[in-house]
């Protein structure tokens, strides 16, 4: 069902048009002059316009353009019962997709409007596609283990619920630490599911500051703030009738989680800067490696919010605690990286095996995938060549387990060169080296949020990737 306003200031047409759309399961909102079309749009949401071109007070066009400079997502038709060449150029030009002379033939009307939304979804869908995150090349979920299968025992009940909306659906809370694939397990409850068709958004809280996270989610109109030079979507309004995955929502500010608990509860949002209302039907999938209870005991965290997402909750274990999946997951990414790197014929030995075996994966999967694809890039023969790579990454994270005092650390003032930028570069560098790269590890060892220390290492020109 599409909410179409329809602006024409002959009243008979008006309601032959809302009765035609009524019919085809569509909510009408007429308005018989320009002003009042204009007032409307300042507070309802709209799919769709059907726009006279001339009317008593100001012209078609006009509204056109406002609707084209706040809401350039909506598809507009134009009628007059005054066809001309240079009109209908004059409403291309300005955005219009269509243009049609009075008197209108309905079923064409039909026929055109019915055409229009449906190449409207596929726009939207395109730009879900650019604006989604690519979480990974499968979606796969690897593992035997019991509390994966117990995980997608309850994903199978869930995936089974008839429901008529997205906002129906129980909201998911996934725990577990970083890097043992939360992410992905998002994306099969998605895909699980009756809302497999519809759209999948990301967004990270980590690190963003206020005002962009409430964009990000809710929109923002134009001149809401500095930079915002145009209408925006929010992803409420983007994935609707699909899921949002929040990654990271423990570190979501205070102030945010009131305004997503007020949507989850009202199921509405509103943009930045905005005065309309947009209806919120979305099902939320939340992911984090904190303990939301206790954040929420110490006041760092609504307590009513974090009962609100853990409607259902999923915990996924470490990959140490995962038994044989180790080695599931050591043959799955194997032949990824063979195919991709186009070595089919490398070999994964049995000493090779063993000392993979042996590692702890303080990272997880994500660390697993990463070593995996490195041994493959750099094995020159027939079998995975790793002299004592695991060993070393083993015994050196045993001997960077035992924090070192600050006070014992020695300064070489002899080169009249020591800053604290050189210093604080050089500490970066190191445990960058150490968690090769990975930004979560990297944090908790300095004591720093992600997003600070996003920020130092920018500012030292240090890659965050």
């Amino acid at each position: 069902m599409a909410h179409i306003l329809i602006l024409d200031d002959e009243q008979p047409l008006l309601q032959s048009l809302t009765l035609e759309l009524g019919r085809g399961g569509h909510t009408s909102l007429p308005a018989e002059t320009g002003a009042e079309a204009l007032r409307l749009l300042e507070t309802r949401s709209i799919d769709m316009a059907i726009l006279d071109v001339q009317l008593p007070d100001i012209s078609g066009l006009e509204v056109l353009r406002k609707i084209r400079e706040e809401m350039p997502e909506v598809p507009v038709l134009m009628v007059t019962a005054y066809a001309s060449v240079d009109s209908a150029v004059e409403a291309m030009k300005e955005g219009a997709l269509d243009y049609l002379e009075k008197p209108l033939d309905l079923e064409e009307l039909h026929l055109v409007v019915e055409r229009e939304l449906g190449n409207s979804d596929l726009r939207r869908l395109a730009e879900v596609n650019e604006r989604a995150s690519a979480l990974t090349e499968e979606h796969q979920i690897v593992g035997e283990c019991p509390q994966l299968e117990e995980a997608k025992a309850v994903i199978e009940q869930i995936s089974s619920i008839p429901v008529d909306s997205a906002a129906e659906l129980p909201t998911i809370l996934i725990g577990g630490e970083t890097g043992v694939g939360k992410d992905l397990l998002a994306r099969y409850i998605h895909e699980s599911g009756s809302l497999s068709r519809a759209p999948f958004l990301q967004i990270n809280m980590s690190g963003l500051p206020i005002p962009l996270i409430e964009s990000e989610l809710f929109g923002h109109e134009k001149g809401a703030f500095t930079g915002a030079t145009k209408t925006k979507q929010g992803l409420f309004e983007v994935a609707s009738g699909g899921t949002i995955f929040l990654d990271e929502i423990g570190d979501m500010p205070l102030d945010m989680q009131t305004k997503l608990l007020n949507v989850l509860e009202s199921k509405k949002v509103r943009r930045v800067g905005g005065t309309r209302e947009h209806h919120a039907d979305v099902r939320i999938i939340a992911a984090t490696n904190q303990d939301l209870e206790k954040k929420a005991q110490a006041g760092n965290f609504r307590s009513d919010l974090y009962y609100r997402l853990k409607v259902v909750s999923l915990l996924l274990p470490p990959l140490r605690d995962r038994g044989e999946d180790l080695n599931l997951l050591i043959d799955h990414f194997l032949l990824r990286y063979q195919q991709k790197y186009r070595k089919p014929e490398l070999m994964l030995g049995p000493e090779a095996r063993a000392e993979l075996n042996r590692y702890r994966w303080p990272g997880n999967i994500r660390e697993l995938a990463h070593t995996l694809e490195r041994l493959v890039l750099i094995s020159t023969g027939k079998q995975v060549s790793m002299p004592n790579l695991v060993n070393q990454k083993s015994t050196a994270a045993s001997q960077q387990s035992i924090p070192l005092p600050a006070k014992s650390l020695l300064f070489d003032f002899s080169s009249g060169s020591c800053t604290l930028e050189e210093v604080e570069k050089n500490l970066l560098e190191q445990a960058l080296d150490h968690t090769d790269g990975n930004i979560s590890m990297v944090a908790r060892l300095l004591g720093l949020t992600r997003g600070a220390l996003r920020h130092k290492l920018e500012k030292r020109g240090l890659s965050s990737s």
